[in-house]
């Protein structure tokens, strides 16, 4: 179950509407649709790293988003989630994840944005062919490339 004490509702949001960052955006662990749609209309840097999963419904409202939005609290992101993201405008900060699928990379690397992925240690040469035609900052000495294509 969810603390309700580290949810950002809509009512958070608009009480800080002046100054949103005097919410730490980055200490919630889940969001409120309705919230992250206030959000969105802003075009700030939005730390929501505390989040830690992420539904596909979800990655729609986030990629409505235009500025920086950094999710690096996610260590799992489906490929339709990267696939939602992989549309949205401005930089995507996805520092979380270890590894990301075939799919995923190729989604990601569609990305229009800035695309940071430092947490990666393994992917495929697939995944590592696609991610390399983008503007991609990854931690590369850290990866390890696998000789076999993921299933």
């Amino acid at each position: 179950m969810i603390n309700t004490m580290n949810v950002l509702t809509l009512d958070r949001v608009m009480a800080c509407k002046t100054n949103i960052y005097e919410l730490e955006l980055y200490t919630f662990n889940a969001i409120e649709p309705q919230a992250f749609e206030a959000l969105s209309q802003l075009k700030y840097y939005l730390n929501l790293s505390g989040l830690s999963s992420l539904s596909d419904d979800e990655a729609i409202a986030f990629a409505r988003h235009h500025g920086i939005l950094d999710l690096s609290g996610l260590k799992e992101l489906s490929d339709t989630a990267a696939s939602t993201l992989a549309s949205k405008k401005g930089g995507l900060w996805l520092n979380g994840l270890t590894s990301v699928t075939d799919n995923a990379a190729i989604s990601l690397s569609s990305h229009e944005g800035d695309l940071y992925l430092w947490g990666l240690t393994e992917m495929t040469k697939k995944a590592h062919q696609a991610l390399s035609k983008h503007n991609i900052f990854l931690t590369c000495s850290k990866i390890k490339i696998s000789d076999l294509d993921a299933e």
